[in-house]
This record gives structure tokens, sequence and C-alpha cells, in this order.
């Protein structure tokens, strides 16, 4: 057997970090490794003491790589070099700006990341507000926590695209829906005029989306001022999950992201096999869901 691989997830209740455990479990079979999974429910220091645990018992688990999806990315530099003093390769299965400074330590390790674009994603974000809004209006944007790098990059990307035609109000959620749907509302109580209120909502993920979904539903009920029936889109896209949401109506669009955890397996057992290293950053494409050229205002 190649060993095994620990794969080290934000949470369980969101639908991309299930769907990076199954692709995972999956291509690990294929490839012929052992896997485990753990989830650090959105608590960055249990993360981090999951993987030292691993660390510790990486000789008798047979351990030689871990995957891990961050909660707070910067966070993670320490284990990081923790595990590559281990003999252990390291993949992060979202953006990082910590693994230039870990890969240039150890060069000679599968030290990388496996990322969409993020920048992309938030560039599509805001071709959807163009589509949807025209030519300038007010957006609000729910954001994933600022301490990862993808929520930066994310927003930088949507402001970028709408390029100062549209004014942008920021809200820091958690990446769930219940922490979105709680900065919608805190938001919105203090909102009494029409004027006021966004022409759409952009969500840095689809289960945020629904909780801004549903905090506008609340507000409208409570209001009369009309605003459960302004845009909402999301990012993640599973077939199952955000697209289906836009089929049925409850979002208007979201952005497609494939999950990582396939891929970086794929370059850990090529790193075992052949001896070949991935590049520092594996990016995977992205796509806006429905086609950008079908939204319509």
């Amino acid at each position: 057997m190649p060993g095994t691989i620990g794969l080290f997830l934000r949470s369980l209740d969101n639908d991309y970090q299930r769907r990076l455990k199954e692709v995972a479990e999956r291509e690990a079979e294929q490839r012929g490794f052992e896997i485990f999974v753990q989830s650090a429910q959105f608590d960055p220091s249990q993360q981090n003491a999951q993987i030292r645990e691993a660390i510790k018992n990486a000789a008798t688990n047979k351990l030689v790589a871990i995957l891990v999806s961050g909660v707070h990315d910067e966070g993670l530099r320490p284990v990081a070099q923790e595990a590559a003093e281990a003999g252990l390769d390291w993949a992060l299965l979202n953006e990082g700006a910590f693994i230039d400074d870990v890969r240039s330590q150890y060069p000679g390790r599968a030290i990388f990341a496996v990322t969409c674009d993020q920048t992309e994603i938030g560039r599509i974000h805001g071709q959807q507000v163009r589509s949807l809004l025209g030519k300038a209006g007010r957006v609000l944007c729910v954001t994933g926590h600022m301490r990862n790098v993808a929520a930066l990059r994310r927003l930088e990307g949507l402001k970028a695209s709408l390029n100062g035609n549209f004014e942008v109000v920021e809200l820091n959620a958690d990446w769930t829906s219940e922490g979105a749907r709680m900065a919608v509302e805190r938001w919105t109580s203090a909102t009494t005029s029409e004027e006021d209120l966004p022409g759409m909502f952009v969500a840095h993920n689809d289960e945020m989306a629904l909780g801004v979904r549903q905090a506008l539903r609340d507000f409208d009920s409570q209001h009369n001022l009309p605003l459960a029936g302004a845009p909402i889109t999301g990012c993640d896209g599973s077939h199952t999950f955000g697209q289906r949401l836009v089929r049925e109506g409850r979002l208007k669009a979201t952005v497609i992201m494939p999950p990582a955890s396939g891929v970086a397996i794929e370059w850990i057992d090529r790193a075992h096999a052949q001896g070949q290293l991935p590049p520092v950053r594996v990016l995977l494409p992205v796509a806006s869901f429905p086609a950008l050229q079908s939204l319509q205002r």
C-alpha cells in the first residue's frame, strides 16, 4: 500500500467540504491509499490540534501526506512546517500565502496548493452583477472569513470587475448559512429607507447565499420595503446543491468550483510513484452557472 492520507476539513456541514471528502475518498481508493477524515467544525485551534496529533502518530498510521481545507489559512503555517519536518507531503485545498515559503524550505517535497482561481471567482461575480443590474448600482457582498485568502481574493476580483461603477457594501461572515443570515439581519436592522437597499446580493458560497435569502425574507415580512426579490448569487456550484438552487429559482446564479481534493491526491501519487513534484499552485477552472450570456436583468 502507498500509505495513508489525512484529510482535514473546515466542517462537514458545508456542501463543498462534503464534496472534498467524497472525491478524496474515491481518488484515494483508486490509487491504493488509505484515508482518514477529520472535521474542525470551523475551529482553527481544533484543526491545528488534529493535524499535530496526526503528525505525532504518522509512523504508526503510515501517514505520507496531509490535505487541508483551512479554517484560517495563515494559522496553518506552523503545522505545515511541522509536517514537512516530519517528512510528510502537504496539500492545501485552498489558497494560502505561506505555501511559497514552506515549499522553498523543502524544495524536494510535494508541498503545494490546489485551488480555484479565487480572483477569477470574484471577477465572475462582478460579471454576474453587471449582467443583472446593468452599468451601476449598489451591491451587498457577504464574504467568507477575512482570514482566508480565498475571501480576500474573491472580494478583490469583484471590486476590480465592477471598476468603481458600483457601490459595494461588505459584510463579513463565517462561510455558514446562519452566519450570513445573522450578518444580513444586523445590517438590515439599521436600514430604514428604500434608497439604502442594494439591488443585488453576492455571497462567497452557496450556503451563505441561502442564509442571505432567509434574512431578506424575514426582513420583508417585517417591513414594507421590497428586498426579497433582489437577485442573490453564490459560489461552489455543485450539481446537487448550488446549481439546483439556481434551477429552483432560489438563487439567481452561482460559480462552479470543482473540488480540489482529487487533483491533490493525483499529484501526491505522482510524487510518490514517479518522483514528479507538483507546481506550488495547481489552479482549477471556474465558470458561471448559468452561463453569463444567459443572465438577464
